[in-house]
């Protein structure tokens, strides 16, 4: 197996010349909440035309709770989220669910960096924390939490740096660490990766 397709395992890539189906989007009219904001004062007799500024722009929980709906399609229980992150296998799978029902990620991903107040969290906890009620906790305290017994830690610097990222074995950490190095041209980083990941979040913390 070359290089490029190991690492394509690894960082949770679709083989060359796959072919995807994606559903399209049902119609949703969209209504900017400034329009919404001055009809709203119109109606009232009042001049508010500068009663929504551009600048303050919060998510609103219409937004939450589409995404909310479309994530609960997918997740039944805080332990079917943290099964279905616990392998390269089922992560490539729950990330093709996620497409499918075209969950916006971005928005998710902004809301959970507000509500961790600027911490960078993992996609695996904001979901449990969104959808089952389970404390948000930031990267640092999931990692604090891990024994790293196959001694992968050398994945964790790049890993706390990016918000809403889950753990991955990207080209530059595995070149940076001489035992992902040695491990990589030795084949042998694909079943310890998956073996952490089960560590790493099938363990509840």
């Amino acid at each position: 197996m070359r290089d490029e397709e190991y690492l394509n395992i690894l960082s949770y890539g679709r083989p060359t010349g796959t072919i995807t189906v994606e559903p399209h989007p049902e119609d949703i009219i969209v209504v900017d909440p400034a329009i919404i904001a001055n009809m709203k004062a119109r109606l009232s007799g009042n001049d508010h035309s500068g009663v929504y500024d551009y600048s303050d722009r919060v998510i609103d929980e219409v937004s939450l709770m589409r995404e909310k709906n479309k994530l609960k399609r997918i997740f039944g229980s805080e332990s079917q989220v943290r099964e279905a992150f616990s392998s390269i296998k089922n992560i490539k799978t729950i990330q093709e669910e996620i497409k499918f029902e075209d969950v916006d990620r971005s928005l998710l991903s902004d809301y959970a960096f507000v509500k961790s107040r600027e911490s960078n969290v993992d996609e695996v906890d904001f979901y449990r924390s969104f959808l089952f009620e389970t404390e948000l906790i930031s990267k640092e305290k999931r990692i604090e939490a891990i024994d790293d017994s196959l001694g992968l830690s050398d994945l964790f610097a790049d890993y706390k740096m990016k918000h809403f990222d889950v753990l991955k074995a990207s080209r530059e950490v595995i070149q940076m660490s001489s035992r992902l190095s040695e491990l990589f041209k030795e084949r042998k980083l694909v079943p310890l990766f998956d073996e952490f990941l089960r560590e790493f979040y099938g363990k509840k913390i």
